[in-house]
């Protein structure tokens, strides 16, 4: 919601540059707040600041120059200044609801979004319509992880202002969300069982990727094979996969199956009837795997159903987000890539979008368009570990190993359970020869490595201190996991192969 936070910011702005003292007739100040007001129109923000200060030295007790200023700094991109100033005009005027809805922005706008929460909530006591008020915390709440409360605020958006992308594209993120999280509690209740398989397969299905689904759909269906759903999507496997007449027999296998007794409301009854939100109240803390299968189900039915009416909006960023989304569960980081720059045609310098576009480009290996968008955002967050990363694995996958070095560092002294980040460290510590620096940082990323590259270097690493039965030991884990590697795909490829319907 920053675009929404900042136009209401703005208009505060306008309203506020005119409780000045009347004394401003009796100088020039006039003219300055004259001036700064007209800067801010013209979003020439930055430029509006040293009025506003020179101002408040005047009148230092005047709040509506402070909050200018505060506003000021804000939409000029510092909101880590704007803070202090929003937090001294809300000691004088605690219910002043655009200092408390632009102090709310800035925190989110520094990822702050815990700190969002109350002055938000504060808000609506005081103004329950607000829109922007209500946007603003259910981002908050989705970026805290509170995803059913976010949804709950999102719905009331779609339901107030249903032509709002980013609302439509909120309330999907956090349906996901809640799926991935019943998912994990099933998981952890009953990982065997064909629950699971079935939702990994559909998933899978979902992404084309259509061996490993019907691999999945044949392991829930030696465990349960009348479970709703199995032969529906092995039908949707076989008719993709041009076996129509294959199709036809497990359609038909589907369409047999027993109807449940929906005389007493069940999660299953409730899903049938498509009242997706009734099964999402099954999700109590003690629920059974069964309960969890639907909820899980359920929620990614909403999440479609979202996400479909998302789309069916006019072009906007939260489009191009959802797009770009999908095209990297495809893994076509590319394709990815070019749709958050159509986002970011929409939204010019947005750093969010800048961040996902940098993002997608270093996934596609891109690493030298990626790097000049990772250094402006460094440029506001000179400490960020994942940013960090991202700017030291671009520069050593460039052959520029020696420039990685400093960017590393930081991320790992910033975030130290960021194994992609120690074995990044490691390789370029080798790359430099500094070896024995490099082994505890490979030795810490070895539960990384599923394809022994990490193991590889980390035998270079000791042979080159002196260790040879260390560099021995470790340069035979290496093969096995290549041999490992070589049976675990000859088996699944054997596995995933498309046979005829099972009798």
């Amino acid at each position: 919601m920053v675009v929404t936070g900042k136009r209401l910011a703005l208009q505060a702005a306008f309203f506020l540059a005119f409780t000045v003292p009347a004394v401003f007739s009796q100088d020039n100040s006039g003219a300055e707040s004259h001036r700064a007001k007209e800067l801010m129109a013209e979003h020439q923000f930055a430029e509006a600041i040293p009025i506003y200060k020179k101002l408040l030295k005047a009148y230092p007790e005047n709040t509506g120059l402070l909050l200018n200023l505060a506003l000021a700094e804000q939409m000029a991109g510092q909101p880590a200044r704007a803070i202090p100033h929003f937090e001294s005009v809300l000691k004088t005027e605690p219910d002043n609801v655009p200092a408390l809805l632009s102090l709310s922005m800035a925190r989110l706008q520094l990822s702050q979004s815990g700190e969002a929460i109350a002055p938000l909530e504060k808000v609506l006591k005081l103004d329950p319509e607000n829109l922007d008020a209500v946007g603003m915390l259910a981002e908050a709440e989705l970026n805290q992880g509170s995803f059913e409360e976010a949804a709950e605020h999102y719905r009331e958006l779609t339901a107030r202002s249903g032509a709002d992308p980013r609302a439509w594209y909120g309330l999907g993120k956090a349906y996901e969300s809640l799926a991935t999280r019943t998912f994990a509690r099933l998981s952890q209740t009953a990982p065997e069982s064909s629950y699971v398989a079935i939702l990994l397969a559909e998933t899978s299905l979902q992404r084309h990727r259509y061996r490993s689904a019907f691999f999945f759909y044949r392991e829930a269906q030696s465990k349960s094979s009348d479970l709703p759903g199995i032969h529906a999507g092995l039908a949707e496997v076989y008719k993709n996969t041009d076996h129509a007449d294959w199709a036809a027999a497990e359609k038909q296998r589907e369409e047999t199956l027993p109807r449940p007794d929906c005389r007493v409301q069940t999660p299953e009854c409730a899903f049938l009837s498509q009242d997706f939100l009734a099964v999402t109240k099954s999700a109590t803390t003690k629920a059974n795997p069964e309960t969890l299968f639907w909820v899980t189900k359920a929620y990614n039915e909403l999440a479609v159903q979202t996400f479909d009416r998302l789309s069916q909006l006019p072009e906007s960023v939260e489009i191009h987000a959802l797009k770009a989304q999908i095209l990297h569960d495809h893994k076509q980081d590319l394709e990815a890539a070019n749709e958050w720059r159509a986002a970011l045609n929409l939204a010019p310098g947005d750093p969010r979008i800048e961040r996902q576009l940098a993002l997608a480009l270093f996934d596609a290996k891109d690493y030298r368009s990626a790097m000049p968008l990772i250094e402006k955002q460094l440029a506001r967050e000179p400490k960020a570990a994942d940013l960090n990363y991202l700017m030291g694995a671009s520069l050593f996958r460039t052959e520029q190993a020696e420039k990685a070095l400093p960017y590393l560092r930081l991320a790992v002294g910033g975030h130290a359970d960021v194994l992609a980040a120690d074995a990044a460290l490691g390789l370029t510590l080798v790359a430099l020869n500094k070896s024995a620096e490099a082994i505890p940082y490979l030795k810490k990323a070895l539960p990384l490595d599923d394809d022994g590259s990490v193991h590889y270097s980390l035998a270079r690493a000791y042979r080159s201190a002196g260790e040879t039965q260390l560099a021995s030991d470790t340069m035979q884990q290496y093969q096995k996991i290549q041999r490992q590697n070589q049976e675990i795909n000859s088996q699944l490829a054997k596995e995933a192969e498309i046979t005829a319907p099972s009798r």
